[in-house]
């Protein structure tokens, strides 16, 4: 970013409202000084205090680069800043008073505002409190915790917390610090003067993405920030009648936004989803317009935002659907002006990628709370809550459709996924049952497995979902696990599962021998399994058309 900057900086006012604030304007400009050294800056300090007292003491601030501006009368934040937006002569950052600049954070801005995205025109920083704790991570809506606020993403975290520190597209800005571009300024006018305190930065990103302007959340840049670390939902007259403006003009996109019944579907997979999981979706996509819903599939192989799809999908206006999170910021994009966006979890996805700790937060930070989560169990719902904070709002067991239950099956054991001692069981029961054992690593396809026609499924590879589990249940063989909790609702032990200890390899045995020597145990299991499967897959469909129509009717 400093290396870009170098090469492509541009000159930028630097807009701060004062309110009898000198001490803390004066360390505010002093930041200033230190970190923009090289920059080609003006300030534009505009007083909202109207005392002459005070403003004699902001004229003492003045010199070649900054200016003082006096009023008559007291006009708010946004009237405030407003008034200096109007005298900038470049690009302006609004910032409070009370921030203190830390190395960088001009240069990120900056950078993020020009060689990211041209359709990038606002970007806001991480703010921290002077102990270290984030006072700012990005906005979203507070519809969980306070569905009539907005509020701060990561708020008392760690400034280090991985997912904070994820740079990304923000729901709105912070009035706090951002960056506009002359572009944004131009396309989007000023901030709304009739809020007096609170809901004008909102109000403000929110109309720069009605415009086409996008809103950036650039953590590189961050800033110490002294607003009361205590200020919590309890306000005042001012800002809640600032909260009713604003209702009164975005209501129906948030409080009150309803879909259509009928409103289009969807589900856009990328290469994050294998082909198991697009089977399912695409079951469910073949469920749907069984129903008459106008409902379809699309994928996306590119690392990088698909501008024509974004437009494509926005331009439908309904349900998206992200199945996998290579897919995810697409669908936020295309819904964050209107539609419904969904995330049709697999699991929570950053389980899969234990030594990459990076992609991990990348993967945290896009779990976003516009988002109506539906996880495939319990577990998944709980981690999500832990990992992101967010709550999920229905569970769907997936399950693709099986086929026919064969009539006969190979004397053939298949693993998946095993370990030696696991292999050395599986052998073993084999050979004394006469049967043959085939070992396959842990992500084979179910096709894979079907062609040897196996009596028995022995799968050791750890699972997330019960997609697997119901695919290999559905071949005619008898499905054997170790015990799993999160799959305890589906993968029934006895009925059409045997399970077994991971640790114990005797019980494997003796289980597995159960089903090889003895065709009434062997007849039972395989059929509870099938019918297990197909229950599943049927509920599955049902399940996600159900929710997808209560998140579009229920939107708090």
């Amino acid at each position: 970013m400093q290396a870009w900057f170098a090469q492509h900086a541009r000159p930028v006012s630097l807009v701060i409202p004062s309110y009898n604030d000198v001490p803390l304007l004066t360390e505010a400009l002093a930041s200033i000084e230190r970190t923009c050294a090289d920059v080609d800056y003006e300030v534009l300090i505009v007083d909202d205090y109207i005392d002459s007292g005070v403003a004699l003491r902001l004229k003492e601030l003045e010199n070649d680069r900054i200016r003082v501006i006096l009023k008559d009368r007291r006009l708010g934040f946004a009237g405030t800043v407003n008034i200096g937006i109007q005298e900038a002569r470049h690009d302006v950052v609004l910032l409070n008073s009370d921030v203190v600049a830390q190395p960088g954070w001009l240069e990120a801005l900056q950078f993020s505002a020009y060689a990211l995205d041209t359709s990038i025109g606002m970007v806001s920083p991480k703010l921290v409190y002077p102990d270290g704790r984030i006072q700012y991570g990005g906005t979203y809506y507070a519809r969980i915790l306070a569905p009539q606020w907005f509020g701060h993403l990561h708020v008392g975290a760690p400034a280090t917390k991985p997912a904070a520190n994820v740079a990304g597209y923000n729901r709105s800005i912070s009035g706090a610090c951002v960056y506009i571009t002359r572009e944004a300024i131009e396309r989007v006018g000023v901030l709304d003067d009739e809020f007096w305190l609170g809901f004008e930065d909102v109000d403000y990103g929110l109309r720069a993405w009605e415009r086409g302007i996008r809103c950036y959340y650039q953590p590189s840049a961050m800033l110490i920030h002294h607003e009361s670390a205590s200020r919590g939902y309890s306000q005042g007259k001012q800002e809640l009648a600032s909260m009713r403006r604003f209702w009164r003009r975005w209501d129906d996109r948030f409080l009150a936004r309803r879909l259509p019944d009928d409103a289009t579907v969807d589900f856009v997979v990328g290469h994050g989803s294998d082909g198991l999981w697009q089977a399912y979706i695409s079951d469910l996509v073949d469920g749907m317009r069984a129903e008459g819903r106008d409902a379809r599939i699309t994928e996306i192989r590119s690392e990088t935002t698909d501008e024509s799809v974004v437009a494509d999908l926005a331009a439908r206006g309904g349900v998206v659907v992200a199945c996998d999170r290579t897919v995810a910021e697409t669908v936020w994009l295309a819904t964050v002006r209107g539609g419904l966006p969904v995330y049709l979890l697999p699991a929570v996805e950053s389980i899969w990628h234990p030594d990459d700790t990076a992609l991990q937060s990348r993967i945290i930070a896009g779990y976003r709370p516009e988002f109506d989560y539906i996880a495939p169990n319990r577990w998944t719902a709980a981690q999500l809550q832990a990992e992101a904070a967010w709550e999920v709002r229905r569970r769907v067991a997936p399950a693709t459709a099986p086929p026919p239950l064969p009539d006969t099956a190979e004397r053939t054991v298949v693993t998946i996924g095993a370990d030696p001692n696991g292999r050395a069981a599986v052998d073993d029961a084999c050979v004394a049952e006469g049967c043959v054992s085939v070992h396959l690593d842990s992500s084979p396809k179910v096709e894979e497995v079907a062609n040897y026609r196996p009596r028995a499924v022995v799968l050791f590879a750890e699972q997330q979902s019960s997609l697997l589990p119901f695919a290999l249940m559905s071949l005619g063989a008898v499905y054997l696990a170790p015990v799993d909790n999160r799959l305890g609702h589906e993968v029934l032990d006895g009925y059409n599962s045997l399970l077994f200890s991971r640790a114990d390899s005797d019980q494997l045995r003796r289980s597995l021998r159960d089903v090889l020597a003895d065709d009434d145990v062997w007849a039972e299991l395989r059929s509870n399994g099938h019918a297990s499967a197909s229950r599943a897959a049927a509920a599955a469909v049902r399940g996600v058309a159900d929710a997808l129509l209560d998140f579009s009717q229920a939107p708090v």
